[in-house]
């Protein structure tokens, strides 16, 4: 009997295969992958993407979940396994093979005396009825007993040492774009190692090899970032990186190419009193506009506006339909001292990728119903963000869709990001403080016209 890596049999490795399945499909929010259509397994690649960064062809998972029948049950490679594990929450297989329930891992499943080689696709309460009827009837007081002894176990036990003092710092943490800044970690000395994760806050992250204390990323598009540590999935520190820029700039990037950003570089982005690119303007920079992708117009200046206690408003017409583009989408974020709001507006039929944050209250499309994110907005239409002593609105062509209070404070706001999917436009743009009435800096447009100027103001007082 193989093994695998030297702790599982041939039989009970598909077994965790199987489980594994079953239950990605039921994080998927489809069970009954029976019925599952060739989009399922599309969308599931996509999924996985997302969340692992790792790409798994749609074939690859028909081949796993039993879709394309083999001669031999297929057996992923351990980079797939650890995708897997990772998409239901553990670091990797053998973390998700080790929680297992201690009667499921240790009690041998009846060999399949037909063939050998594969294990039936059934559900997981099918597989284990096929054991041994004593384990079966035997299999609560083994239970009972684990219990008992955990218990004892927890009572005689010394109490663990803590993780001790780390600390996560960025030495450079302000820079213009491009910046490559430089972290420290600084932990206690123990006598094993300890294993940390560095997310970064632009999509990548990176595993400490327990010796390095410090550790270069090179950000490539403006903005400000909140890159955390975490030790076993606990975020034990966190610094933000700030790339500030002097106005509105162009950014665009190709869905699945994470090695690169291609700055769109015009004279003067807002000459015809708007935020637009043409396509030829994006093909120039280096983007293939037959592909999926994205422009984003970031103003990341600091402000004296206060995130708890603004209004924004602003005109925008999404991508009309082209190569690449199908949900034809917007995107709002408010970067804030050390959090951030932000909210997708995408045609109704593509919630499913919608994400919403105000601060400490998220929610995303996978999980949650953010079908009142769903809107056409390829004629032009009016998104509004309103917070008032965090109480959070959201509204859409003067529509409330959304409210709800955070309660982890955003303080000063940093700058501001609008992302399309293809080509997009930005007719005009309006952000102010509720309680100071101070005026963005990087305001345009028709609704500046409802405020006075600050030499209007100062005409006023005078009088």
């Amino acid at each position: 009997m193989i093994t695998e890596n030297g702790q599982h049999g041939k039989t009970e490795a598909f077994y965790l295969i199987e489980v594994c399945c079953q239950r990605v499909s039921e994080a998927f929010g489809k069970p009954d992958r029976e019925n599952w259509t060739n989009s399922d397994y599309i969308n599931l690649s996509q999924v996985l993407f997302r969340k692992t960064r790792v790409r798994i062809s749609p074939n690859t998972l028909k081949r796993i979940f039993g879709k394309i029948k083999t001669d031999a049950r297929y057996y992923p490679q351990k980079a797939t396994r650890d995708a897997l594990a990772i998409y239901l929450g553990h670091p990797d297989w053998e973390h998700f093979v080790q929680i297992q329930e201690w009667a499921e891992r240790q009690i041998e499943p009846k060999p399949v005396v037909n063939e050998p080689n594969q294990l039936p696709d059934l559900p997981k309460q099918a597989i284990i009825s096929r054991r041994p009827p004593a384990a079966q009837k035997w299999l609560w007081l083994v239970l009972v007993a684990i219990a008992l002894l955990a218990v004892v176990i927890f009572l005689i036990q010394p109490v663990t040492e803590p993780l001790g003092t780390v600390s996560f710092i960025c030495r450079n943490p302000l820079g213009e774009n491009p910046h490559s800044a430089v972290f420290e970690l600084r932990r206690q000395k123990s006598d094993k190692d300890e294993l940390f994760t560095i997310l970064y806050g632009d999509g990548k992250r990176e595993t400490t090899n327990a010796i390095d204390s410090v550790y270069t990323h090179y950000y490539e598009r403006p903005g400000r970032y909140f890159a955390v540590l975490q030790h076993d999935g606990v975020n034990v520190d966190s610094a933000t990186v700030y790339v500030q820029t002097k106005g509105w700039t162009a950014t665009a990037n190709m869905m699945h190419d994470t090695s690169r950003v291609y700055p769109i570089n015009l004279n003067d982005l807002l000459v015809t009193k708007r935020l637009s690119v043409s396509a030829q303007d994006a093909a120039h920079a280096g983007i293939d506009t037959n592909r999926t992708f994205f422009v984003e117009f970031i103003n990341s200046q600091p402000t004296d506006i206060d995130g708890d206690n603004f209004e924004l408003t602003t005109r925008v017409t999404t991508s009309q339909d082209r190569a690449g583009v199908r949900c034809s989408q917007v995107g709002l974020i408010v970067w804030g001292e050390s959090s951030q709001h932000l909210f997708d507006v995408i045609k109704p039929g593509c919630v499913h990728w919608a994400a919403l944050q105000t601060s400490d209250v998220q929610k995303n499309g996978h999980r949650d119903d953010l079908s009142f994110l769903g809107a056409d907005l390829r004629l032009g239409g009016t998104l509004k963000l309103k917070v008032a002593d965090r109480k959070a609105q959201i509204f859409i062509n003067a529509r409330k869709v959304y409210e709800t209070v955070y309660t982890k404070p955003m303080h000063q706001i940093y700058g501001i990001k609008i992302r399309f999917s293809g080509i997009g436009m930005v007719q005009s743009f309006l952000l102010k403080d509720l309680r100071t009435n101070k005026l963005f800096n990087g305001n345009f447009g028709g609704l500046m016209s409802h405020f006075p100027s600050e030499k209007e103001k100062t005409s006023n007082r005078i009088e």
